[in-house]
């Protein structure tokens, strides 16, 4: 594992997912408005710990690059495809499973769940694919 390779990505790949991540999370809005902050069970903004929240990006950008050096070399394709793969496959296992088990179990807002899925199923894929450009180019 090369570590610049994990770091560089982890970096541009939390970038995409908090640009992305915020620019669903706005049209999400249009279909059901609710306030993130608001949400049953959020911490309080006056919370110290709750600044962590707002990294979620980069602790997922660099999770994602740090695995798909894992999963490098069983990947098929150019950089682009295994990309694409790596970032549907992580939909698959990290997104779909949170975004039901929040459905089944809270009762939180439409556009909330909307947004739980839709939003992750477009920067996983394009937050893989960058992911997996810096691992080719590094």
């Amino acid at each position: 594992m090369r570590w610049k390779q994990v770091l560089v990505g982890g970096v541009v790949a939390g970038v995409i997912v908090e640009v992305v991540g915020l620019a669903f999370s706005w049209l999400t809005q249009v279909i059901g408005q609710y306030n993130m902050l608001e949400l049953a069970g959020m911490r309080g903004v006056d919370d110290p710990i709750a600044v962590l929240f707002f990294v979620y990006p980069w602790v997922l950008g660099f999770a994602l690059s740090y695995v798909y050096s894992c999963f490098e070399k069983a990947l098929e394709g150019d950089s682009t495809a295994k990309g694409w793969k790596f970032g549907l496959l992580m939909w698959i296992v990290i997104s779909v499973p949170s975004a039901f088990l929040v459905f089944v179990s809270m009762n939180y807002p439409f556009g909330f769940t909307v947004n739980s899925v839709i939003s992750p199923l477009i920067y996983m894929p394009v937050a893989g694919v960058a992911v997996a450009k810096i691992h080719e180019k590094l």
